[in-house]
């Protein structure tokens, strides 16, 4: 009794609640918000060249984000495995081309 008395009384002020619900949901809404503004300006270019296009994002695609945001366990994993990736990938890559050394060097031509 004593786990669903601690979820019954969950408090989304406290900094369990913060942590776990309220960085979450505006790690998402930042990143969705600069995801959908790429994508727009990529489709409005998109259109202007071809005859034909695919949009890349549709209102259900904005009204999936906004749930996926708001709902509390489903924006903790939206943020870790949706958003973060999209956001750190500059940083992952800065990483890569700075420590951008083989592990096993190469074949000197004196050997």
């Amino acid at each position: 009794m004593f786990i669903v008395n601690w979820i019954r009384d969950f408090q989304f002020n406290s900094f369990l609640g913060i942590l776990l619900y309220w960085v979450p949901l505006s790690f998402c809404w930042v990143g969705y918000t600069i995801r959908t503004a790429q994508n727009y300006m990529k489709d409005k270019s998109e259109r202007e060249k071809e005859k034909y296009y695919s949009p890349t994002d549709t209102i259900g695609t904005l009204i999936g984000r906004g749930i996926a945001s708001i709902v509390p366990v489903v924006n903790l994993w939206a943020a870790l495995f949706d958003v973060a990736p999209h956001i750190f990938r500059k940083a992952f890559q800065w990483v890569e081309t700075v420590f951008n050394q083989p592990l096993v060097p190469k074949k000197r031509k004196d050997d």
